[in-house]
């Protein structure tokens, strides 16, 4: 051996006895120019976010308040809904559901109304007044993957042969206030900045003969289809069939429910077969015979990925469904958007 080469063993066994003395560093990473780089930040001071609207409460939060909550780092590919490509970035924020959570809804009549908010709009304004809009289950009740966020900081994500001169970015200057990024969604029309309030509020209903709330079970034998208040009887034929096996069903208030396996009607389907011009632009109201409802945006039925395995069931474990009809967003993390005895659909076209 040569002198050089002992030397080296030496110095090398001397790191590796340190590392593993001191129970750090045992590990190696190896960071190459394809890795990406994370980085951290905090809400600038001068944000704050107003919640209003069906809440016990008005909520005003100022950056140092929004700082305790968890953030985290997203990357998006972004479209304008014309389809023009508007860039790679990187976002870090504060996913909506985070911060909603927190909040209280008003008090409702029990004898008298629907007292949960799973048909409640969320309204997200700018400072400027302009507007966007979704269904309160579409941030609470799914699963954490790509949650609607308002970031406060961006960074440009360039391709890493010559990034001194990609110019595919049109966004260059980071971002001022809360900029509301829905990753979910395949383009940016609901992506939002400069956020300062969040309201809660219900669909205005012109339709005026929907089951009243109850408790005990109900059952329904046909789905009334209603639009600007004319209604029909919804129709299954020529209705696309859906299945799914090894559905993990759990409550968010009860817990586990099961694993299960149900049979039924493809969601997409049945709205476009039944509203011919339904799409990514309408909302959904789901009603139950009991009173039960839902809300949920054209988005994430027909252009999310997990609209795509939405049901309507008619069998679940080889038995037919509790109530008759069920609305089933499998894809779920909560099962609690689930309608069981399902009787009417309402299609909203301004919300």
């Amino acid at each position: 051996m040569t002198k050089q080469f002992i030397l080296f063993i030496i110095l090398f066994l001397s790191v590796v006895m340190f590392a593993d003395s001191s129970g750090k560093n045992k590990d190696i990473m190896a960071v190459t120019g394809a890795t990406p780089v994370a980085y951290t930040g905090k809400v600038p001071s001068n944000i704050s976010l107003k919640i209003t609207g069906l809440v016990k409460k008005e909520y005003v939060f100022s950056g140092e308040a929004l700082n305790t909550l968890a953030s985290t780092r997203i990357r998006t590919q972004e479209v304008s809904p014309e389809g023009k490509f508007l860039g790679t970035y990187a976002y870090i924020g504060i996913p909506v559901l985070h911060i909603l959570e927190g909040v209280a809804i008003k008090a409702f009549d029990k004898a008298k109304e629907f007292d949960r908010p799973l048909d409640f709009i969320v309204t997200f304004t700018s400072s400027s007044g302009k507007s966007v809009n979704f269904s309160y289950g579409e941030i609470i009740f799914v699963n954490d993957a790509l949650p609607l966020t308002l970031a406060f900081d961006r960074q440009e994500i360039r391709a890493t042969k010559n990034p001194d001169k990609y110019d595919k970015n049109i966004h260059k200057e980071n971002i001022k206030g809360f900029r509301l990024i829905s990753p979910r969604d395949t383009n940016t029309s609901r992506y939002l900045d400069d956020v300062v309030k969040i309201t809660f509020r219900r669909p205005e209903l012109t339709y005026n003969k929907l089951p009243t709330a109850k408790r005990g079970d109900c059952i329904s034998k046909s789905v009334i289809c209603i639009k600007n208040s004319t209604e029909s009887a919804g129709k299954f034929d020529q209705v696309e069939s859906k299945q799914i096996t090894n559905w993990l069903r759990t409550g968010h208030g009860a817990g586990f429910k099961g694993i299960s396996e149900a049979s039924g009607y493809s969601l997409r389907s049945f709205l476009k077969k039944n509203f011919p011009d339904s799409g990514v632009d309408n909302y959904f109201l789901f009603i139950a015979c009991d009173g039960y409802r839902c809300l949920f945006s054209g988005k994430e039925i027909f252009e999310q990925a997990d609209g795509e395995s939405m049901m309507i069931v008619e069998k679940i474990d080889g038995k037919e469904a509790r109530g008759g009809y069920m609305l089933a967003p499998v894809k779920d993390y909560f099962v609690d958007r689930d309608v069981w005895g399902l009787s009417h659909i309402i299609m909203l076209d301004n919300i």
